[in-house]
């Protein structure tokens, strides 16, 4: 894999470096490290380094860029593909409203998968998938994989019910409990088994898990309560109008309330 690093200035920084460091040596072929701020920065890079402890054949690139870091990871990004951008959160609490300074909004612009660090750094040995329940979720098990494997991580799947009201949802059965949703034949049921057995057969230790409720706050429960340490959400795909209202702003929403460091993940990597 090809790692973007941002290695300068910022409140998360060494959050971010001490999550990077468990697996960009296990991972990575090539990890660039960038900084904003101009040359002033440039130390950080050989810090950065330093932490990461990466072995001798993983290439190493160093870039220093005038400007935010925001800027510097735009311009930085489109140099070549990268397979994963990794940063910590930008803005502080208290700065939540100052749109140009989320990190969300970075992550939004980015074609690459993110990894955005927040909260305390924790060894990486439980991972939560949030599923839609759709074909898209190979995709982020795919970039989930590549981070488990390596350290033996677990990964739960959970797919959320919504009992948000929709428009025609009397129409459909309802189902209220975990162990009849997984047997019945729904297609997210039968997504979410077609996920497990694929992560299964690459060695990692895989679990299910189905709740019921309004899904940003079903999320949010489980990972807290499952004391996860990485979140991994996909890219929502509006099937139409409907779904653009009540899914577009969803993984904006947990990036902006989430206590922990969350994977967004855009396409299958390569093998």
């Amino acid at each position: 894999m090809n790692l973007l690093i941002y290695a300068g200035p910022g409140p998360w920084r060494n959050e971010a470096l001490a999550t990077a460091a468990q697996f960009a040596g296990r991972v990575a072929t090539l990890v660039t490290l960038v900084t904003g701020g101009g040359m002033s920065n440039a130390p950080l890079l050989d810090d950065a380094l330093a932490r990461l402890r990466l072995p001798p054949d993983v290439e190493v690139r160093r870039r220093v860029v005038e400007g935010t870091p925001q800027e510097a990871i735009m311009t930085v990004v489109d140099e070549m593909t990268y397979h994963l951008v990794i940063f910590g959160r930008f803005q502080r609490p208290l700065e939540r409203l100052l749109p140009l300074r989320r990190s969300d909004a970075l992550t939004r612009r980015l074609r690459s998968a993110v990894l955005r660090v927040h909260g305390p750094a924790r060894p990486i040995r439980r991972i939560l998938l949030a599923s839609g329940g759709d074909q898209h979720t190979f995709a982020t098990a795919g970039y989930t994989a590549q981070l488990a494997a390596p350290l033996g991580a677990s990964i739960t799947l959970l797919h959320v019910v919504s009992q948000q009201p929709i428009v025609f949802e009397a129409l459909a059965p309802s189902i209220s409990d975990e162990a009849t949703f997984l047997e019945s034949q729904t297609p997210e049921a039968t997504t979410l088994q077609q996920v497990a057995a694929w992560l299964h057969a690459r060695g990692i230790a895989v679990a299910i898990r189905v709740r019921f409720g309004l899904v940003l706050d079903e999320i949010l429960t489980e990972l807290d309560e499952g004391d996860y340490d990485i979140l991994a959400v996909g890219t929502h795909h509006a099937a139409g109008p409907l779904d653009r209202v009540l899914l577009e702003d969803l993984t904006g929403d947990l990036l902006d309330r989430c206590p922990r460091t969350v994977l967004v993940a855009r396409r299958m990597p390569r093998d």
